[in-house]
């Protein structure tokens, strides 16, 4: 599968903040309302768990939904310096980033179809000094609800 060195895991906006409990009184209005904010996941990028190499990821990235298409935008630090194609991201089809054998591997949908997270598009890369923004569109086959709480892994040169 390849070097998994940073992980985070998609959540809604509103999660990925520290929450005020004025915040979560308002949460059910916010749900209502049509916004872009209810298309929009978040994840907050550490160190993928039991990496034991000399990188020290940190990043977040932000996607959002037209119906089945993701518009994924990664901005990464820490990471192999220049790395060219090669260097992935990719959501997963665990839910957590705190057991490495619970992070699974690429998610979509449907089961027998051609991975699409294994293309040109879903590749970054970094500076010398391992800062890297990117963005690619993808079909995954699932809607914005298919997506929450999956987990979100960045690969090095070593493959994906």
């Amino acid at each position: 599968d390849g070097v998994r060195v940073g992980c985070g895991v998609l959540l809604e906006p509103e999660k990925t903040s520290k929450g005020s409990k004025k915040a979560k009184k308002s949460q059910k209005t916010k749900k209502t309302k049509s916004s872009t904010a209810q298309r929009v996941l978040n994840a907050v990028i550490g160190t993928y768990p039991d990496y034991d190499g000399d990188l020290i990821v940190s990043g977040d990235i932000e996607i959002t939904f037209d119906e089945y298409v993701i518009d994924f935008r990664f901005n990464g630090k820490g990471l192999e310096a220049g790395c060219g194609p090669g260097c992935g991201v990719h959501i997963h089809t665990g839910t957590t980033c705190s057991d490495a054998d619970l992070v699974g591997g690429h998610y979509w949908a449907p089961a027998g179809t051609e991975d699409p997270w294994m293309n040109d598009v879903t590749y970054y890369d970094s500076d010398s000094s391992g800062n890297a923004i990117g963005q690619f569109s993808i079909e995954n086959g699932y809607l914005i609800e298919g997506n929450v709480d999956h987990a979100v892994v960045v690969h090095d040169s070593d493959g994906v």
